[in-house]
């Protein structure tokens, strides 16, 4: 049964969970638990905060094994430092890719209003 768990900042789309289940065979998502989903969501830019990595990367060690997936996205050096953990430990890293659609629409005031759209493609592999 392959398990992807989610280092990310929020819930995956209904559209990732079907390409995770169509093209990676995951059977079971897991999310970090809410303690640890802070650590990873709110890391402080003053400070180095790598000793609270060190408690995701044992939820990691008890939650996947060899050629499960582990979705890493946010920090970015919270995620260089996950990257090469899982690949130590022969969990597969990878990343969402998306389309973005851009609309700008220009405003009475002279200023522009720019809204971006994402739209999920594919994971790929770091």
């Amino acid at each position: 049964m392959k398990k992807l768990l989610v280092l990310f900042s929020h819930k995956l789309t209904a559209e990732q969970v079907k390409d995770a289940s169509d093209n990676l065979n995951i059977e079971e998502i897991i999310y970090l638990p809410e303690e640890l989903q802070k650590i990873w969501s709110n890391v402080n830019p003053y400070k180095d905060c790598k000793d609270s990595l060190n408690l995701i990367f044992e939820f990691v060690k008890k939650s996947l094994q060899k050629d499960d997936y582990a979705l890493i996205q946010g920090e970015w050096g919270y995620v260089y430092d996950s990257i090469n953990f899982c690949k130590t430990m022969k969990i597969i890293p990878i990343y969402a890719t998306t389309e973005r659609v851009v609309r700008e629409t220009p405003l009475s005031d002279g200023t522009i209003e720019k809204i971006s759209i994402f739209k999920h493609v594919k994971f790929k592999q770091y």
